[in-house]
């Protein structure tokens, strides 16, 4: 059994069809792969017998972000917060914002230290007598643009 001539012409567009729209697929499929953003990576936060993942959103200097979703773990009164660090972070300039609080007076404490690449892997952030962790903000430069942010709120 021989095809006739227009079915052969017919399979042969439908085939250079198919052939088209596969490599179409795949050139867009590698663009959306390769524009991608990278995945951040997530910095591990311990206070009382309790760990949580912090995972990353990108904010400006001022602290104005997307898609940032701040973990909360409880850090009971005068205990500290562990926090350690992944090599994307340790190996980078980064800075520890700290909010801590008095129960007995409502006052509210603000401070940071800035950490050099290699300084630290992981920190510990204590809190001592009558001082209640608030949170921690973990932030690494922006230089102008967006930078990635972990946040835990501890009370």
């Amino acid at each position: 059994m021989t095809l006739q001539a227009r079915t052969k012409k017919t399979i042969a567009a439908l085939s250079v069809v198919a052939l088209v729209a596969a490599g179409g697929l795949a050139a867009v499929v590698t663009v959306l792969v390769h524009d991608a953003p990278e995945t951040l990576p997530t910095v591990t936060a311990y206070a009382h017998y309790k760990t949580v993942d912090v995972h990353a959103g990108v904010c400006d200097a001022n602290l104005a972000c997307a898609g940032l979703e701040v973990a909360n773990l409880s850090v009971p009164e005068g205990q500290p917060l562990q926090l350690s660090l992944p090599k994307d972070v340790s190996n980078s300039d980064w800075r520890l914002n700290v909010q801590i609080g008095n129960p007995k007076t409502g006052e509210v404490f603000n401070g940071y230290r800035d950490y050099t690449p290699g300084e630290a892997a992981a920190v510990t952030v204590p809190s001592g007598k009558d001082e209640q962790l608030l949170g921690v903000v973990i932030q690494l430069p922006t230089n102008g643009g967006l930078a990635p942010v972990w946040a835990v709120q501890t009370f």
